[in-house]
């Protein structure tokens, strides 16, 4: 699970992971789903939430390593995450990136979708310690290249292939 603020290298990140992993590696994007395929307000109980979840364990039931990732509010996605890695059964990596807003922007800034929404936009969403209080939760802080970062997440994983998520 890759979880902070918007433009911290959450998705970056998946992807990088993802080419690493190869085939047999599922992505779920909190974005994806709530933006693209609900068109859904980020709201407390919406539906993205329980198909979010059911994309995840349908996936890891088919016997696919899962990313999710997202700024996935601990208040709202909190429950739902927690009990996918209780139920899960399997080892389960999870990442908090802790970024500062103003690299959050700044990094915002270089990407293709800056246009999409603003700064203010973002200070709306900023959780600057959003953990999830997950047994071994790794801190993704701002310095880690996003090598670094995939080299750390997949040595807290063990080998893909074998129903892991992170």
């Amino acid at each position: 699970m890759l979880r902070g603020p918007s433009g911290s290298g959450k998705t970056t990140t998946a992807m990088a992971l993802r080419r690493r992993w190869g085939r047999g590696t599922g992505l779920v994007s909190q974005d994806t789903v709530r933006r693209e395929i609900l068109r859904e307000r980020d709201i407390p109980g919406g539906v993205n939430i329980g198909l979010i979840d059911t994309i995840c364990r349908h996936t890891l039931g088919a016997g696919y390593d899962v990313i999710v990732e997202g700024i996935l509010p601990a208040a709202r996605y909190g429950p739902m995450l927690h009990r996918l890695i209780a139920e899960h059964g399997g080892p389960v990596v999870v990442c908090f990136f802790e970024v500062p807003f103003e690299e959050t922007v700044r990094r915002h800034g270089t990407r293709q979708q800056a246009a999409e929404f603003t700064a203010a936009d973002m200070r709306g969403w900023y959780l600057p310690d959003d953990r999830l209080g997950a047994p071994g939760e790794l801190t993704i802080g701002p310095a880690l290249t996003v090598e670094d970062t995939v080299d750390r997440i997949v040595g807290a994983v063990p080998e893909p292939g074998r129903g892991a998520s992170a």
